[in-house]
């Protein structure tokens, strides 16, 4: 992706990164920076320079909030989607898109889904404590979660995720897509302890290493990013050094740019920073 156009891009996502913010602000919802959108935050006050995309995380309590009350509120400009809002999506997170732009990863392309310009909205769960329910826990979550993508018109590229999507989806044949996404759902948010020690981002793609301490949910500051403030956990040096090590230390060249297959993008008459 060229540099001016992957520039547009980051400002579109930024205006829908403030309208979640204007949400969550006026209604006193909890929310954090994850992920590379945080390293983003710490090392660059902005965007990763070569970064695509934007990662935000909620408690599950706060998430369930944020989708009742964004399905009101949320301006026209964008669509709040989820397995509910669109039949052919098969995440078990929500994403907030612009409408009439298109952003399309490799394996959504042929996808009737609503493909705009996107942000994720991650929800965090309680994360058992012992290692093999940990495991027994994760490896049904991960098969109901690629039985649904198995039962939509995605097209993994990917010749292994292909073959699983299409055996999870043959074993799990007695369930229809919406049917594995609330079954995986109650497994994600599945209660362990009344006051848990650590939650997880179940479908991020550090797989066990997406956890953190539960206080850094509630414990937050804020942290600039390109020129707004936006929530983080407050110890976001010893998350940034669980996930990434030296995490002040630029990656080689090679490993830089168009980390997530984005294959098309146009934003027609959409316009970064105002109303199109």
């Amino acid at each position: 992706m060229a540099e001016q156009t992957l520039r547009t891009l980051q400002l579109c996502i930024l205006d829908i990164a403030l309208e979640f913010k204007r949400i969550c602000d006026k209604h006193g919802l909890n929310y954090f920076l994850i992920g590379g959108t945080l390293l983003g935050a710490v090392r660059h006050q902005g965007f990763i320079p070569w970064d695509d995309d934007m990662d935000v995380g909620m408690t599950r309590a706060e998430y369930e909030k944020f989708l009742k009350i964004a399905a009101r509120e949320l301006d026209p400009r964008f669509f709040l989607q989820t397995y509910q809002t669109d039949p052919a999506f098969a995440h078990g997170f929500a994403k907030i898109r612009i409408n009439d732009t298109i952003l399309m990863e490799d394996y959504t392309e042929t996808s009737r889904q609503h493909n705009g310009i996107f942000l994720d909205v991650f929800p965090y769960d309680e994360m058992p404590e012992n290692a093999f329910r940990l495991k027994m826990q994760y490896y049904h979550f991960k098969c109901l979660k690629w039985a649904a993508l198995g039962k939509t018109d995605y097209d993994f590229k990917d010749k292994k995720k292909r073959y699983f999507g299409n055996a999870m989806r043959t074993l799990f044949f007695f369930y229809s897509k919406d049917r594995c996404i609330d079954r995986m759902t109650r497994i994600c948010a599945k209660p362990h302890d009344p006051a848990p020690r650590n939650v997880i981002n179940w479908f991020g793609a550090y797989k066990f290493s997406e956890y953190m301490d539960a206080k850094c949910t509630r414990e937050l500051t804020e942290l600039p990013f390109e020129g707004h403030l936006f929530k983080a956990p407050a110890d976001y040096d010893m998350l940034l050094k669980h996930m990434y090590g030296d995490y002040m230390t630029l990656p080689p060249v090679e490993k830089r740019g168009n980390q997530h297959a984005m294959v098309k993008m146009e934003i027609g008459s959409y316009q970064p920073g105002g109303k199109p």
